[in-house]
């Protein structure tokens, strides 16, 4: 069996954008059958909305509700075959809180999206305390992945460098900042995914957990107050899951290795790439593991985030 954790979906209406001159690839229909021809028994749907950016409250509300209403749509249309994340802004303010706990509690949509940023604000940040006793209420899982851009992108605007290199490291700096920031020691039942294994993060751990035990010596790197952690940061991350996409299978060893393979979960984040599929796939198939590890990797951790069976799966 193979759960597709990253798979994006846009609205109709974004896929009428012009941007994609009448070809969008993030139709359900195309993620459906992408799905179909590589095997994939159950799609996890996500919107990342980086249309969201520099748009009112007001204005986020509105799109962040068009999208949850479709997914549970999506949801509903095809039981058994697609099960689809809420989107929200964990800093947006009691309104978007709001639409969470309605995308959650009314609209039954089995877990939440987050960008690592927005309009460069994290969600470790006070503003999104809220959003982190929401989704710690109800035991759901929330999956951090990149924005269109974040920090740094004027350097970052030739050679497609803010999609291979931008978005990974503000994904990294998140997952760092929810790390430090003593979200998970707040927040100990979370069950957070981070995409893209990480950005990184399973290479940089090492630095963060020296930078973190060296408290007197490393006094030149600077500040490491508040402390608001009890364990070394690599504790934490081994609390986490990560997804699987990266494509290079030295860099999925080593998330392998960091997190073990109960903390590893296949995705593919294709389409919009749609030849991707296969590879993401074949990289699962070619880490060094047993049968057992593989099965877990492709749908056994994200069955038991979703709170699922096998018997569920399938359908129409």
């Amino acid at each position: 069996m193979i759960v597709e954790w990253h798979n994006h979906v846009h609205t109709p209406e974004e896929a009428a954008d012009p941007i994609w001159q009448g070809r969008c690839p993030m139709t359900i229909e195309n993620v459906l059958e992408q799905c179909r021809k590589c095997g994939v028994d159950l799609c996890v749907v996500s919107n990342a909305m980086h249309h969201l950016r520099g748009k009112s409250r007001t204005e986020a509300v509105a799109l962040l509700r068009r999208w949850d209403d479709y997914a549970a749509g999506l949801q509903e249309s095809y039981r058994g075959r697609v099960v689809s994340f809420a989107t929200t802004i964990p800093g947006g303010g009691p309104e978007i809180h709001r639409e969470l706990v309605r995308a959650l509690d009314q609209l039954k949509l089995k877990g939440v999206f987050i960008n690592s940023s927005w309009e460069h604000n994290y969600p470790d940040e006070d503003e999104a305390m809220p959003f982190w006793e929401i989704v710690a209420e109800r035991d759901v899982p929330v999956m951090i992945h990149p924005p269109h851009v974040g920090y740094g992108e004027e350097k970052m605007r030739e050679y497609r460098l803010a999609s291979s290199i931008g978005r990974p490291a503000d994904n990294c700096l998140a997952l760092a900042r929810i790390i430090v920031r003593g979200i998970l020691e707040r927040f100990p039942s979370l069950k957070i995914v981070g995409s893209h294994i990480g950005g990184g993060i399973c290479d940089m751990i090492g630095r963060m957990d020296y930078a973190y035990e060296l408290q007197d010596e490393a006094f030149f790197l600077g500040s490491y107050s508040p402390m608001l952690i009890k364990a070394p940061p690599s504790h934490y991350l081994k609390k986490m899951y990560l997804d699987s996409v990266c494509y290079a299978l030295p860099a999925a060893k080593c998330a392998l290795e960091t997190m073990g393979a109960e903390h590893v979960i296949y995705g593919s984040d294709a389409p919009p790439l749609t030849s991707l599929k296969p590879r993401a796939i074949q990289l699962v198939r070619d880490l060094p593991v047993d049968e057992t590890d593989r099965e877990k990797i492709f749908a056994g951790n994200a069955l038991r985030l979703l709170k699922l069976s096998p018997a569920q799966i399938g359908g129409n």
